[in-house]
């Protein structure tokens, strides 16, 4: 599966993105009402369960959806061929590819304890999971030939080496629209043009300042106090469930590299490993960052590699074994495990004696006891706020909190992280509360945060007089015929330049390098492209065109096309794989395409449910 992953990817539902050109929709019967069908494949139906299945329960929009159905009827339609070539897993393959699944393995080995509590907490009978795993193994005889029958020429991947090895060095320079602003002039009859025809876009928003209270559960918690006493009650009545041995806190980066990958793919992700080790090490505080950068770890790596408090045996034997002989704060060398190669630094260490668990003890005794006041003082609060709406100091009082002030407000937000809600801007923009000046009602603009907000001032709105906004305006056009200048002037100069005249240019003088596999940020994909595309048998050869960046006109100068660079076995085994996976998925879809052709496909038109 890691050596096949459109494959896998197809079979496990997710969209391929080569397979949705020629199967879209037109071809299904669209059926209104009925049963609680969504969809049928050659007699067998796809329901909003199966949906809901597939996207694990999440909430998905109306534009979503048929994107879901869709990739499900692809799934079935595999699976009823599948099922028609007599492709049933034995018993024996059955149970060998559901015992080597790690999430029910412990110790490297099978535990059906594990088995049952994993399938549990997901809400699944054995024999429903068994013939999830019985399809995606019917489903994967049928699918993987096609990934895995494409041979690739030597040929071939010695061109695409040299395209994408091939290194040009450029000299850049950067026509920037401040350079022309002095051939520039905007009268005062421009600017008052442009005031009369602009009206709606000067048009300042309706604005409002408020007052406001704030009452939240997070407050409320840190004004509760916690005595010595309550912590070791606490810790005596919950020691059960406290003691669960030794946690460690630790971040990882991972350089995913399977147990079935090749010697040389294994080879050049453990490099790979050692080189961000040596970087690690010559600087620790930058382990977040390289994590960021480096990790092949979907579930850690935006949080810097972090992995949060474990217990030992929640990890393969070889990471746990690392974990736990760490010290706070050090860093490992490169751990082999099943997954690739992980570099590990120890972050916490915490134990179950009541001075180690004191702080979190307390913390959850504050807000505990928070919850049960916020539930207490929520209802209180909206009616205080309610029956007094001509001032919010009664609900202050009461409640002892703090009338707070805001900027200025429109319809479309707010400064104030409190008030920048939608809901709360539809309450204080209510005619109730802007023209008769009552309050709001307690609105829950997050979870535990309730904001009652009164208007204090009030502006319509209105364009500004000409005298307020004329240097902007001015400003505006100047930048504007500065651009128009400097776009000319930019295209007239680089058809000079291809025609082989002497033109004035302030070329940067540092030259670069750029390579089409390694790329350059500051230098678009198109534009690469125009620059690997200009001719290299009549040198320098020269490019351009309007630069984002800073307004301008940008040119570059081709001066030399350097030597193609040596790649190692690893990268020419792996963009082999890519060139013979791009066959296998054309061959895939057009397989697809036949399945679709031959079967009686029907789709009902069902809207996604509102989320609950």
């Amino acid at each position: 599966m890691q050596k096949n992953k459109t494959a896998a990817q197809l079979i496990l539902g997710v969209v391929s993105l080569g397979l949705i050109v020629g199967f879209g929709l037109s071809s299904y019967t669209a059926m209104e009402g009925g049963p609680n069908w969504l969809a049928k494949v050659g007699g067998k139906t796809i329901t909003e369960a199966d949906v809901a299945n597939a996207t694990r329960g999440q909430y998905i929009s109306d534009d979503q959806k048929p994107e879901v159905v869709q990739n499900l009827i692809r799934r079935q339609l595999i699976l009823n061929q599948a099922q028609s070539l007599r492709l049933t897993p034995s018993a024996a393959q059955l149970r060998d590819a559901i015992a080597a699944i790690p999430a029910f393995q412990e110790n490297g080995q099978f535990s059906a304890t594990r088995y049952q509590e994993m399938l549990a907490s997901t809400q699944r009978t054995p024999e429903s999971f068994q013939q999830e795993v019985a399809n995606d193994l019917a489903s994967q005889q049928l699918v993987l030939p096609f990934a895995q029958a494409s041979i690739t020429s030597k040929t071939t991947v010695d061109h695409l080496i040299a395209l994408l090895t091939e290194k040009r060095e450029i000299a850049v320079a950067v026509l920037k629209p401040q350079d022309y602003m002095s051939q520039v002039t905007v009268s005062d009859a421009e600017v008052k043009q442009f005031y009369d025809q602009h009206q709606a876009d000067l048009k300042a928003p309706e604005m409002v300042r408020v007052e406001y209270l704030v009452l939240s559960k997070a407050q409320l918690a840190a004004q509760q106090t916690v005595s010595d006493d309550e912590v070791q009650k606490y810790f005596d009545a919950h020691k059960s469930e406290l003691a669960q041995g030794e946690e460690r806190e630790a971040s990882h980066i991972l350089i995913q590299s399977p147990k079935t990958a090749s010697a040389a793919d294994r080879a050049a992700a453990k490099a790979k490993a050692e080189n961000i080790l040596k970087e690690v090490k010559a600087n620790p505080a930058r382990f977040a960052e390289l994590a960021k950068a480096n990790s092949d770890d979907p579930g850690s790596k935006d949080k810097g590699g972090d992995l949060g408090w474990n217990s030992r045996g929640r990890m393969v034997k070889a990471f746990d074994d690392a974990v736990f002989s760490l010290k706070q704060g050090e860093i490992s060398n490169v751990v082999e495990t099943e997954f690739g190669y992980h570099i590990i630094k120890l972050d916490g260490i915490r134990g179950t004696s009541l001075a180690d668990l004191k702080p979190q003890i307390v913390e959850k005794l504050k807000n505990d006891k928070a919850q049960s006041l916020y539930q207490a003082q929520a209802d209180k609060f909206n009616e205080v706020v309610y029956q007094q709406a001509d001032s919010l100091k009664p609900a202050a009082d009461q409640f002892k909190l703090t009338v707070q002030q805001s900027g200025w407000i429109t319809r479309k937000g707010a400064q104030d992280p409190a008030l920048n809600n939608a809901k709360l801007s539809d309450a204080i923009f209510s005619d109730d509360v802007l023209n008769k000046k009552h309050n709001t009602e307690a609105v829950e603009v997050s979870p535990g945060t309730l904001v009652s907000a009164r208007v204090v001032e009030h502006k319509d709105a209105q364009v500004p007089p000409l005298a307020t906004v004329a240097p902007d305006i001015q400003s505006r056009l100047k930048n504007e015929k500065a651009a128009k200048l400097v776009a000319a002037d930019g295209a007239k100069k680089l058809a000079a330049l291809q025609k082989g005249e002497n033109v004035n240019v302030a070329w940067d003088a540092q030259t670069k390098e750029v390579a089409r596999m390694s790329g350059d940020p500051s230098i678009s994909a198109d534009r690469m492209s125009a620059l690997f595309a200009a001719p290299a048998n009549k040198l320098p050869s020269y490019v351009g065109g309007d630069d984002v960046a800073t307004g301008g006109y940008i040119l570059y100068k081709v001066n030399k096309v350097l030597p193609q660079q040596e790649i190692s076995p690893a990268m020419r085994a792996q963009l082999t794989r890519q060139i013979e996976g791009a066959y296998g998925e054309e061959a895939l879809g057009n397989y697809l395409k036949s399945l679709q052709d031959g079967a009686k496909i029907e789709m009902r038109a069902v809207k996604a449910k509102d989320p609950q």
